[in-house]
């Protein structure tokens, strides 16, 4: 891969995932009022992003 072919796809990865995140998080927000939205946001995009990340190493190799 190209540089930056490898930029578009940190990219599109970071904002996929910042997005499920985001969708993840109002989910959550639903159902415990209590908690914070910025933690589950926080908390559901790094979940997303390394789960992601697993699944694009798993292909790679």
């Amino acid at each position: 891969m190209t540089g930056w072919a490898l930029v578009v796809l940190l990219l599109v990865w970071l904002a996929s995932a910042s997005l499920a995140g985001f969708a993840l998080a109002l989910l959550a927000r639903r159902l415990h009022p209590d908690l914070s939205a910025v933690k589950l946001w926080a908390f559901y995009s790094g979940l997303v992003a390394f789960l992601v990340a697993v699944v694009l190493v798993a292909g790679w190799l």
